[in-house]
């Protein structure tokens, strides 16, 4: 029996079977018997032995208790004389009543006790065993010997302790994953200021020094990526989830990269009309930002990279957010992957982490949007969709 409300009323249920028990067997024995019948006898007896505990004069004299015989009989003196198949006095009765009653309840707080106690006693083993685990140890608590109405209680808290293990080794994961990004880039800044150091002249080291800048440069947007992920995975984020008009987002981060497009001679193209969206502006930024440098990174030298926001009607008011470039692509078995974090395509030769889709795929679903990667039909290269729900009316 695993509920505490069965085991209650188990309890409950023996004291009345008891209870029955002992008047069936008292009614039967005075059928038998009548009056004179041992039940009887003993009650009677057990009422006068808890009079006379009371002190003298504590119960008034009653026509039973003062009864003077014809032969001499002699009277007791503010105590019933125990005469059987008499009447009991009423005190008595009454004093053998509330000692029942006593006893009773009594049986009832044992009963009652022993099935609280046998159902919290795998509470107190569970709590012995959580007092003396490892600091890491996140396995479940056992169920199927706690009562039922404590079950919804250990199951929730069994998910707590499946989110907090998940965010561990997350965390786990993460350092491991940063230090292991970091060392490359970070090896390289000193490799490039010593060679900076030994140049003979001052065009090798300028040399250095302008690749020194560009390492640097890449150590910088990785620690960036890094912290932005940090934040995504502590759930820092929708810090103010407002009214945003895409178009002008992807316009302000277009101009941000105006400079390193140039660098490639990338020409950039923004399409589309006013979308609005319900977003986290600085995660929109920060999504919008890793997408267009994915594509000039890995686009054609020379190309072109097109930022198109859309209105999809047949969803009914979402809108779409399209990055497409012209670079070699990604093979189609490949195209699920581009999203996993630190995941690199075969074959890729272009400089990067593997950090910047993955913000991308996190940040969509906390927004609830789709993302997609797909083959440009016009272009030949990666197209990247994001497709956001019609969350925000027009008023």
């Amino acid at each position: 029996m695993k509920s505490l409300q069965w085991r209650v009323l188990a309890a409950l249920g023996l004291v009345i079977v008891f209870a029955w028990a002992m008047s069936i067997t008292m009614f039967v024995s005075y059928i038998n018997y009548g009056q004179t019948n041992v039940w009887r006898s003993g009650l009677h007896d057990l009422g006068d032995k808890l009079v006379k505990v009371l002190p003298d004069g504590a119960v008034p004299a009653t026509p039973a208790s003062v009864a003077v015989a014809a032969g001499g009989n002699a009277t007791t003196q503010g105590h019933a004389a125990p005469v059987h198949g008499a009447a009991v006095s009423e005190p008595a009765s009454i004093l053998t009543a509330m000692v029942l009653n006593t006893a009773e309840l009594a049986i009832v707080g044992v009963l009652t006790w022993w099935a609280l106690m046998a159902a919290l006693r795998p509470l107190r083993a569970m709590s012995t065993g959580l007092a003396h685990r490892d600091p890491y140890d996140s396995a479940p608590l056992p169920v199927d010997q706690v009562p039922t109405e404590l079950r919804p209680l250990i199951t929730a808290f069994n998910t707590l302790l499946a989110r907090v293990d998940t965010a561990m080794r997350a965390e786990r994961q993460f350092i491991a994953d940063a230090a292991h990004e970091l060392r490359t880039p970070l090896a390289a800044l000193h490799v490039q200021a010593e060679v900076a150091l030994a140049a003979d002249t001052m065009e090798a080291k300028d040399i250095a020094l302008e690749r020194l800048l560009e390492v640097s440069q890449r150590t910088h947007r990785l620690a960036e990526q890094l912290l932005d992920l940090a934040r995504l995975d502590a759930g820092l984020h929708a810090s103010g989830m407002v009214p945003a008009d895409l178009l002008e987002l992807s316009r302000h981060v277009l101009s941000e990269f105006r400079i390193q497009a140039a660098e490639r001679d990338i020409r950039l193209q923004l399409d589309g009309g006013s979308c609005l969206v319900h977003c986290d502006v600085d995660e929109m930024g920060i999504l919008i930002r890793n997408l267009v440098d994915n594509a000039i990174r890995h686009g054609r030298a020379g190309g072109q990279v097109t930022v198109a926001c859309l209105s999809v009607a047949r969803g009914g008011g979402e809108v779409r957010l399209e990055v497409v470039d012209d670079g070699p692509g990604v093979p189609d078995a490949d195209l699920r992957s581009i999203f996993d974090r630190f995941y690199r395509a075969p074959g890729t030769t272009t400089q990067g982490s593997g950090i910047g889709l993955s913000l991308v795929a996190g940040i969509a679903a906390l927004h609830g949007a789709t993302v997609e990667a797909s083959r440009a039909s016009t272009q030949g290269g990666l197209k990247v969709a994001l497709t956001f729900p019609a969350t925000l009316k027009d008023s």
